[in-house]
C-alpha cells in the first residue's frame, strides 16, 4: 500500500486508531525519503564515472589527446579536470553523508530537517557544476580571442563576445535541463515527503 493509499485509510479509521495509522504513514515516509537520498548518491557515483570514462577515453586516444592539448582550453585541461573531479568527490561525500544520517530512530522534526539538507545540498550542487561549465566554457571563448593569429576591430570582438555568451547561456540550459531530468524528479518527490512529514508532525 502507497502513502496515498495509508492517508485515505487513516481519514476513514476510527479517532482511537490514528496513532497506529500515523505510525505506519512515517515508516512509509521515512522509506521512501531514505530511498530517494540514496538514489541521489548513486547517480551522483554514476555521473563521476562517467567524467572519469570520458576523460579517459581521451588519454588512451593519442591523437585526440594531442589536439585537445593544442587547443586552448587545453592549456588548463589539467586543472579543469582536478577541479571536476574535485567538485563531484565533495559532493558525492556528502551525498553518502546525507544518505546514512537518516536514522529509524530518527523523529518527524529529525527527518524533516534531513531532508531539508539533502535538497540543500542537491541545489548547491546543481548551481557550482552551471557556474563551473559556464566560467569555462567563457574562459575559453576569451582565451581563443587574446590568443588568435589575427587582430581584429573591437566591433569583431564584441559579436563574437555576445554570440558566444549567447551560445554558452543555451548550452549552460541544457545542462540544467539535464540535471532537472537526473535529480528533478527525486527533488519532487522528497518535498513530497517532506509535506507529508509536516502535516503529521502538526498533529502531534
Amino acid at each position: 500500500m502507497d502513502l496515498d493509499k495509508y492517508k485515505k485509510a487513516w481519514g476513514n479509521q476510527p479517532e482511537e486508531t490514528n496513532k497506529v495509522s500515523k505510525v505506519d504513514i512515517y515508516k512509509i515516509a521515512h522509506s521512501k525519503s531514505s530511498s530517494i537520498v540514496k538514489w541521489i548518491f548513486i547517480i551522483g557515483l554514476l555521473e563521476f564515472v562517467f567524467v572519469a570514462s570520458i576523460n579517459f577515453l581521451f588519454r588512451v586516444n593519442p591523437n585526440e589527446y594531442e589536439e585537445l592539448k593544442g587547443s586552448p582550453i587545453g592549456t588548463y585541461m589539467l586543472e579543469i579536470e582536478i577541479l571536476s573531479y574535485l567538485i563531484i568527490i565533495y559532493f558525492l561525500i556528502r551525498f553518502y553523508k546525507n544518505y546514512k544520517s537518516i536514522s529509524t530512530s530518527d523523529d518527524t522534526k529529525t527527518l524533516m530537517s534531513k531532508i531539508l539538507k539533502t535538497r540543500k545540498t542537491v541545489k548547491a550542487y546543481v548551481f557550482i557544476n552551471l557556474s563551473f561549465v559556464f566560467i569555462v566554457s567563457l574562459i575559453t571563448i576569451i582565451h581563443m580571442l587574446l590568443n588568435g593569429e589575427h587582430a581584429h576591430t573591437f566591433t569583431f570582438y564584441l559579436v563574437v563576445i555576445i554570440i558566444s555568451i549567447f551560445l554558452i547561456v543555451i548550452l549552460t540550459g541544457l545542462y540544467w535541463l539535464f540535471y532537472q531530468l537526473l535529480y528533478g524528479i527525486l527533488l519532487r518527490k522528497l518535498n513530497k515527503n517532506y509535506k507529508e512529514l509536516a502535516k503529521i508532525d502538526e498533529l502531534n
